[in-house]
């Protein structure tokens, strides 16, 4: 009989593709892959449906239920055991294959109900605890008896008391109904999902804000994504230093206040509450420079300052009150061209300081930062507290490649690593919401084996 494993799916087509070929190339033995997509994005849902001869079924869910989801293909399937996996796996070429392994140690422990496999450890990530053997756990030779993720699991049907939710509740269930759970210590994989903070770091973002999944340090090795706010208020800017054809790498922010477009372009050079009339920086040290927030009265200093240093472009992102309401064209000093812009609206504003109120949401920007550029730079439209001024040479230096400074004088503002989510410090009101939703899926389970 062919034996079922169950892949759950959640976007990294790339991920998937690997696993889903890994099996097919290193399973001579009859297997029967079922998909539980949860509510992916279009390019997995595409691949699926062009693929979907390959698999013993597909089973598209509306929403994300996170690995509870991995209940609608066990109840879909009928082998005893079957395997239930992440789909960021790639099994091994072995002899004996691996599942044939892997069905030989649940023939040789039948007191174990669940068994995983290991994994490969050249990619895992730093920040990790290096993997430790407790030789009292070993049993066999061959099974180490302690609780394992959803990696290529191999589950008796009998085993399976509750419905799934997690794998580490999984695992306890299991026990608690007196069987033994652990991997198997010879079988290795390599776990894909360990690249994660850097091909795939919004995913991993995303999964630290829903405390089911627990901590991810990883998520300590992924910089900071710049808040919607930031990008709002530095989209503008930004379109007018590219417009210009001046590289982000020779953008010079300086900034009175919390820098925006450092965050936004990562290749820019910010600096924070420097004297706006005697910036460290020699002539012809950046290609453009964008002011942000110049002290009332001081944005005239800041401006004679910002030409000498700048090869094409000088953006200022502020209120009136900075240049004492004086008009572009008034403020350029001799050979120099200025006019005046619409900055970010006040609404546009608005809508991205409410997307930020929502760190759930906001996380979108690890990846879709240039997208994010791109609309709020079509959103300089309407009343804005912050205008927009940009002057021009009349006839342009040469571009520099980068900005150039002095680092004895001159310490660029850098930004932070993300925040590592401590699901200890979650809400009791998510917590009532993941206590209830373990009941509903308990009592879900219930009412299906009667």
């Amino acid at each position: 009989m062919a034996t079922d494993i169950v892949i759950l799916t959640h976007n990294r087509l790339d991920h998937l593709e690997a696993t889903v070929d890994a099996l097919e190339r290193h399973t001579p033995e009859p297997i029967r892959i079922t998909v539980v997509d949860n509510a992916s994005g279009p390019e997995l849902r595409n691949w699926l449906a062009a693929n979907r001869e390959r698999f013993h079924d597909v089973i598209l869910r509306p929403a994300n239920e996170y690995t509870a989801a991995f209940q609608h293909g066990i109840d879909a399937t009928s082998s005893d055991p079957f395997v239930v996996t992440d789909p960021d796996i790639v099994v091994p070429d072995l002899q004996p294959s691996w599942l044939a392994q892997m069905l030989a140690l649940m023939e040789r422990h039948p007191d174990f109900g669940l068994l995983g496999i290991g994994l490969e450890g050249a990619n895992r990530p730093p920040v990790l605890d290096p993997e430790v053997i407790d030789p009292a756990t070993v049993v066999g030779d061959h099974v180490v008896e302690t609780p394992v993720g959803t990696v290529m699991m191999m589950l008796r049907r009998g085993a399976l008391s509750e419905p799934f939710s997690t794998d580490w509740e999984t695992c306890r269930n299991v026990a608690r109904d007196g069987r033994r759970v652990g991997w198997a210590k010879d079988i290795r994989a390599v776990h894909l999902g360990w690249d994660d903070w850097r091909l795939h770091p919004a995913h991993l973002a995303h999964k630290q804000f829903n405390w089911d999944y627990g901590i991810y340090r990883e998520v300590g090795m992924i910089a900071r994504p710049p808040s919607v706010t930031e990008l709002a208020l530095a989209a503008p800017a930004i379109a007018a230093t590219r417009a210009a054809g001046v590289p982000d790498a020779a953008v010079l922010e300086l900034a009175w206040g919390d820098p925006v477009v450092g965050p936004a372009v990562p290749d820019a050079v910010a600096v924070r509450d420097v004297d706006p009339a005697a910036p460290p920086f020699e002539a012809g040290a950046a290609g453009a420079t964008v002011l942000v927030d110049p002290p009332p009265g001081r944005g005239a200093d800041a401006l004679a300052a910002a030409t000498r240093l700048s090869a094409r472009l000088v953006v200022a992102i502020a209120g009136l009150e900075a240049f004492d309401a004086r008009p572009a064209g008034e403020l350029a000093p001799d050979g120099w061209t200025g006019r005046e812009l619409s900055g970010t609206s006040d609404v546009a504003l608005a809508m991205a300081r409410a997307v930020d109120a929502d760190p759930a949401v906001a996380v979108a920007t690890v990846e879709d930062r240039e997208r994010w550029l791109t609309v709020f730079a079509e959103a300089a439209f309407g009343p804005g507290t912050r205008r927009l001024w940009v002057w021009e040479r009349d006839e342009p230096l040469d571009l520099p490649e980068r900005v150039t400074f002095d680092a004895a004088r001159v310490q660029p503002w850098r930004g932070e690593a993300m925040t590592v989510h401590d699901p200890r410090r979650i809400s009791p009101l998510r917590r009532q919401a993941r206590r209830a939703r373990r009941s509903v899926n308990a009592l879900v389970g219930r009412l299906r084996r009667r």
